[in-house]
């Protein structure tokens, strides 16, 4: 099912970027997601924020108004049925901001409050894992709703602060040994660097759009703080360098499999031997710091670059929604990895399966969207794919933004990008968006390694689904 919506003209574009803290209240008892930590929080090392940002069109008509939302969360995961709760909220509270206007993203930090449940009792087996997946469910529906309450007073200051601007956009790689890809060492990941800036009128710098791929696991599994991780220190850093004139979002892209280095080091063909260092290390908060403030650094030097002619005042959005199904269902092969592999699926669809389908009339943020299409239970979930097209005087200009619901391993990501209706250099993937059903991985590394992400992903086809259906909106949208 595809849905266009909204192909506005922006005549006087406006924007405005806000943020609101989210840190919970009362920190005490509080159980952090990211890692099965024995303990719950002790405390925080930074404070964790929704930011936003707004954008208003406004065509020839001042009565025929719409408005883009697109935020970014410091948390772990949003599953759909808490995305899809908080938007309706919004479309509630906000009759010019429509729910297939709104892109929700968790920028992923491994030092956030667990609101799917999943992390609600300690322990790191396979089966702790399941518990927590299976019977967490509802737990944290208090910080749901005091979250969601905290977005609609976001989405308040932003229609205050709406302002005339331009926008631009650029994109390069960046990956001095700051990312490694943790299954395989010696391929040095290829991280693009995005921005897209909007600067006022008199050519003053607003705000940034940041996107960049890296998991936000600078501090190690025996961090029991709250923290934004290296996402919080990139808006801060970039803050504290312009005395707080110009404010900043952060979205993550394809950074499935790829991690900071923080205590590894960087022998990587000792690496690819032996690769505990890179799953056991054991970073502080100052290689937060160091790495946040390295590439915020980059960022504003990547923004300043743009020539004021690459700037564009007038704009129209174009926004799909492509709603997927994805099968729980196990491709046919045999390898090394092959028994390991076939027992989490085993378990999932015979155990697991059968006792959250049970659950999931009773609950109201639900891990999953289990959909049954005859035998075949499945995830139903989204893509979304924005489309901008600017305009200034005869010359003219697209780039995109399009999600995916999960961690999207880097080559699927490249991949995409190439094929991207507005090509690789125009276009920026937000991962963990609107939903959470998986690791996005390519079949080759379920059936030839394996590893724990099949174990938390809803089904190992979850990679390859995504994908194909993606290709497939790319297509529609060039027809």
């Amino acid at each position: 099912m595809l849905f266009e919506i909204n192909k506005k003209l922006i005549k006087n574009m406006k924007v405005s970027f806000s943020k609101i803290k989210i840190t919970p209240k009362n920190l005490d008892g509080v159980r952090m997601a990211g890692y099965a930590r024995p303990d719950t929080c002790k405390g925080t090392l930074d404070d964790i924020f929704a930011h936003a940002t707004l954008i208003l069109s406004s065509s020839e008509n001042n009565n025929d108004k719409e408005k883009l939302l697109l935020i970014s969360i410091d948390i772990l995961k949003f599953p759909i049925s808490v995305a899809d709760y908080v938007k309706k909220k919004i479309s509630e509270a906000f009759n010019d901001i429509s729910y297939q206007n709104i892109l929700i993203h968790a920028t992923h930090t491994h030092s956030a409050p667990d609101i799917t449940g999943e992390f609600h009792w300690p322990g790191t087996s396979f089966l702790d894992v399941m518990k927590g997946i299976m019977f967490g469910i509802n737990r944290n529906d208090e910080y749901v709703i005091w979250l969601s309450k905290k977005i609609i007073k976001l989405v308040e200051k932003l229609n205050e602060g709406l302002k005339n601007c331009k926008i631009a956009w650029k994109k390069k790689q960046f990956n001095p040994n700051l990312v490694i890809n943790r299954r395989h060492p010696s391929e040095i990941p290829k991280t693009d660097l995005g921005v897209i800036s909007f600067r006022d009128l008199d050519n003053k710098l607003i705000g940034i759009i940041i996107n960049y791929q890296c998991h936000p696991t600078t501090l190690s599994f025996f961090n029991n703080k709250l923290s934004a991780d290296f996402p919080g220190r990139i808006i801060a850093r970039i803050s504290e360098m312009t005395q707080g004139q110009v404010k900043a979002l952060y979205f993550n892209g394809a950074a499935g499999d790829l991690n900071p280095i923080t205590t590894c080091g960087t022998n990587y063909e000792s690496l690819e031997i032996d690769k505990t260092p890179i799953y056991d290390q054991l970073g502080t908060y100052k290689h937060t710091r160091r790495l946040g403030y390295r590439i915020a650094e980059v960022v504003m030097k990547l923004t300043e670059s743009i020539p004021n002619k690459e700037y564009y005042q007038e704009l129209s959005f174009q926004s799909y929604i492509k709603v997927i199904f994805v099968p729980l269902k196990d491709p046919r092969y045999f390898s090394l990895a092959w028994l390991e592999n076939k027992l989490y699926y085993l378990i999932k669809k015979y155990i697991l399966l059968s006792v959250v389908k049970v659950l999931y009339k009773k609950t109201n943020f639900p891990i999953f969207r289990l959909i049954k299409k005859g035998r075949t239970v499945g995830a139903q979930t989204i893509l979304q794919f924005i489309k901008f097209i600017t305009k200034k005087e005869e010359n003219r200009s697209e780039f995109s933004i399009f999600t995916v619901p999960g961690e999207l391993f880097e080559k699927i990501g490249e991949k995409l990008i190439y094929q991207s209706p507005t090509g690789k250099d125009n276009s920026f993937i937000f991962q963990n968006s609107n939903d959470w059903i998986a690791y996005l991985f390519p079949l080759g590394e379920y059936i030839e390694i394996g590893g724990y992400e099949p174990v938390a992903s809803f089904s190992p086809l979850s990679g390859y689904y995504v994908h194909k259906m993606m290709l497939e909106l790319f297509a529609e949208i060039k027809r």
